[in-house]
């Protein structure tokens, strides 16, 4: 591996490149996370649950990331960062296709599998690329670097809502839950067939595309980073990892709040929506008009 200070001279001569790599990557991250929202009515209706559980949509997809954030630091390690960014879009591709045999078969726990799958690939992703944000130029810019990157997530999140909706969503004022439940069980069996089926072409070209991201990704000129000071990789078993790391009050009180934050943004996100429908201000489809 190529040495951190190596790294640091050499991209410091050329950020732009790295920088508008990540920003797209930040993009995808957020395109990814933010579609969860408008699937907990979506599946509410399509796979006739309850409230609490279309819920399990948002439970599906972050509990990934508790239980893959260890698992992603060893598979860094293992195959570099670098890899590891391809690593972590096809493994958000296989998620993303896996949709399609889910919306085949309407089974609301093969899409919980998929988006399980998917969070599995962000993690990876995640993990791969915040480095990069602190080693592709001068540390004391790094903040502006997070902040550029922010909002590129942010308006992701604002722009995958919308795109669900004009693909998958704007006809949904045929598929009310009062509208299906007046038909008998053959006709609300296809309706809903139909109905899940939207997904499919949706999530396919989603995986098309992040599989060609992976691939740019792979031959991009990111370069390989090592953060260990010796320039080798840390031989150290999980258990005295997570010891070395407890020595450290300040960094243990982050991960808390950073975890306390994402819960309070997840759930006032992915809420909303169920709350204005309980305001009225949604329109005959049963989604925002």
């Amino acid at each position: 591996m190529v040495q951190a200070e190596s790294v640091l001279q050499t991209s410091r001569s050329n950020v732009f490149v790295p920088m508008a790599i990540l920003t797209l990557l930040f993009f995808i991250l957020g395109f990814v996370t933010w579609l969860n929202g408008p699937l907990i009515p979506f599946f509410e209706i399509a796979c006739d649950l309850s409230g609490s559980q279309a819920y399990f949509v948002a439970f599906a997809f972050y509990i990934a990331y508790f239980v893959m954030a260890i698992p992603s630091s060893w598979i860094i390690e293992k195959v570099g960062y670098k890899n590891g960014i391809s690593l972590g879009l096809i493994v958000i591709a296989i998620g993303a296709f896996m949709f399609y045999p889910a919306a085949e078969m309407r089974t609301f726990l093969l899409f919980l599998v998929a988006l399980f799958i998917m969070g599995s690939g962000l993690a990876i992703l995640q993990t791969a690329a915040n480095p990069y944000v602190v080693v592709i130029g001068p540390r004391e810019s790094a903040a502006a670097r997070i902040s550029v990157l922010g909002i590129a997530n942010k308006l992701a999140g604002f722009v995958a809502p919308l795109v669900l909706t004009a693909l998958v969503l704007s006809n949904m004022k045929d598929y009310t839950k009062e509208k299906i439940a007046m038909l008998d069980e053959v006709a609300k069996s296809q309706t809903l067939d139909l109905l899940t089926l939207q997904l499919q072409t949706p999530y396919v070209y989603m995986g098309i595309v992040i599989v060609a991201l992976a691939i740019l990704a792979k031959l991009s000129p990111l370069p390989e980073i090592d953060l260990d000071e010796d320039g080798h990789v840390a031989d150290l078993s999980v258990y005295k990892q997570i010891k070395n790391a407890s020595r450290y009050p300040q960094l243990v009180l982050g991960a808390v709040t950073l975890m306390l934050y994402v819960a309070a943004e997840v759930i006032a996100g992915d809420t909303i929506g169920t709350f204005g429908k309980q305001l009225g201000v949604y329109g005959e489809n049963g989604f925002l008009s």
